[in-house]
């Protein structure tokens, strides 16, 4: 054999070695792109035609019914907080001296929470009204005199000292009867005056008083009063400030029990259907890893924002009383109604909506959000249908939603309101 003869064989052994390899390469390839990929997308497809009384597609832009089961709900989020409080008001003026407790601190019964003082009456005012009273009647009373000393000594006419006779008297009595009414009234005043500076705030009379002032403005007020707690709580809230003087009536702390937490979630009214008190609520909380359950309490409506205010309280057991506390963020769900079958659609199939509520965890709004499709009825014409997207899927970018019938056909078009009864013609 030649030299050129076993080059020409090596030649075609590598050769056909190429052509295997070539082969299996293609044969490895992935098959070409499936209807659900090519919808996602419908840059492949063909152009779409919108003609007087058809809309001309091409297969691409329809989409064949994909039906899911799933478990309708109603998503809930709020802040945990104490369910009952006790709330502290202020029976009396008072100066507030200490603060001795934070909002978020835990207090046990019989523990200080602030110190104040009782506000002193100010008796001066009373004690110038009478001086400025009695000046007066000593002043009218020096008038009636002279007055008197001028009739006897008979410097008036004839004809008018019996005139001037009476009217002295009137004016005498007069005198006298405003004189004792004022005294009364002076007496009156003053016995008040005695009654409010020996008064005591009957809620805070029995409570612990400090030994001394703390400080010398408040010389002037009453005795300091510890206010202490009634019961163990968190401070929920805390409304007063140290050196603020406050009025009765004022609100001035809110005390909380741990094992008593709820949180209230709000929810469009349309919803209100669909709960009932007693239904069980799965939600977590920041930060936690622990699910935790709850029960709807209450619902009612708030009527200024027309929405509905929905209740729920926290199981009491060993897990929420060691982990849960206020001022924790709320997430869960309340589920309700029976199983439903829903109809897996692209992103190209929904109008007139905003999907980026969906597109983080837990990848579901607190209710469905409504929504449009094309639909291709069974005459081949086009309709525009409302319907509700329930869930995302992040792994097949594909999204849930209901209120489509199994017998229909999904249009991926976007198409203008106009297209509404054209029929469908596939090319």
């Amino acid at each position: 054999m030649t030299f050129s003869s076993r080059l020409f064989k090596k030649i075609c052994k590598i050769s056909a070695t190429y052509v295997l390899s070539a082969c299996l390469l293609v044969a490895c390839q992935p098959p070409p792109a499936t209807d659900d990929t090519a919808l996602n997308s419908n840059d492949q497809a063909a152009p779409v035609i919108i003609e007087a009384d058809s809309v001309l597609m091409s297969p691409e832009h329809i989409l064949n019914i994909k039906s899911s089961r799933y478990q309708p709900s109603l998503g809930l989020q709020g802040t945990l907080e104490p369910a009952e409080e006790q709330k502290l008001i202020a029976a009396k003026d008072l100066i507030i001296d200490k603060i001795l407790v934070a909002e978020g601190d835990w207090v046990e019964k019989g523990s200080p929470l602030f110190v104040v003082y009782r506000q002193a009456t100010n008796t001066n005012s009373e004690a110038k009204k009478a001086n400025t009273l009695s000046d007066q009647t000593l002043s009218d009373s020096s008038a009636t005199k002279a007055l008197k000393d001028n009739v006897s000594k008979g410097n008036e006419p004839e004809d008018s000292k019996s005139e001037d006779k009476a009217l002295i008297e009137q004016a005498t009595s007069n005198i006298s009867n405003k004189n004792n009414k004022e005294s009364g009234d002076i007496a009156s005043n003053l016995q008040d005056t005695k009654s409010q500076a020996k008064a005591v705030d009957t809620n805070t009379n029995n409570l612990p008083k400090t030994a001394t002032l703390t400080s010398n403005k408040n010389k002037s007020a009453s005795t300091p009063v510890t206010v202490i707690a009634k019961t163990s709580g968190y401070v929920s809230a805390l409304f007063i400030e140290a050196g603020q003087t406050v009025k009765t009536g004022k609100l001035l702390l809110e005390l909380g029990e741990k094992s008593n937490l709820h949180f209230v979630a709000t929810l469009p009214i349309q919803a209100k259907p669909q709960l009932s008190v007693g239904q069980t609520v799965n939600f977590s909380a920041e930060a936690l890893t622990n699910t935790f359950t709850g029960q709807v309490s209450k619902l009612t409506v708030d009527n200024t924002t027309k929405q509905l205010l929905v209740y729920v309280s926290v199981i009491d057991n060993e897990v929420s009383r060691a982990q849960l506390l206020p001022g924790m963020s709320a997430t869960g769900r309340v589920n309700y109604g029976q199983i439903e079958v829903g109809t897996i659609v692209p992103r190209s199939a929904l109008h007139d909506v905003d999907l980026s509520a969906l597109q983080k965890p837990p990848y579901q709004t607190a209710a469905p959000l409504n929504a449009n499709i094309w639909i291709i009825k069974q005459d081949q014409r086009l309709t525009r249908q409302p319907v509700e997207v329930i869930e995302y899927d992040p792994s097949t970018e594909q999204y849930l939603i209901a209120g489509v019938s199994n017998d229909s056909l999904i249009c991926l078009a976007d198409l203008p309101v106009e297209s509404a009864g054209k029929l469908v013609i596939v090319s």
